[in-house]
């Protein structure tokens, strides 16, 4: 069995937990209302890291933000 590395599971924090819940609750209401199919939370949380991961950045004070593309 091979060692688990920091990808192979990820724990979130109570206030995460709440602000993902928020946020699937704020998006599935805007597929609803388009007529497209609901995301549940871990498809949500692999679809934000997909999309943001590219734009994580880290500054020389070592704050971690992700880059706007606007």
């Amino acid at each position: 069995m091979e060692p688990m590395n920091m990808t192979d599971q990820l724990r979130l924090t109570k206030a995460e937990q709440e602000a993902l819940r928020k946020k699937s609750i704020e998006i599935n209401n805007v597929l609803m209302k388009n007529g497209h199919r609901l995301l549940d939370d871990p498809k949500l949380l692999h679809k934000i890291l997909e999309k943001s991961i590219p734009y994580a950045r880290v500054t020389a004070d070592g704050e971690v933000w992700i880059e706007s593309d606007r």
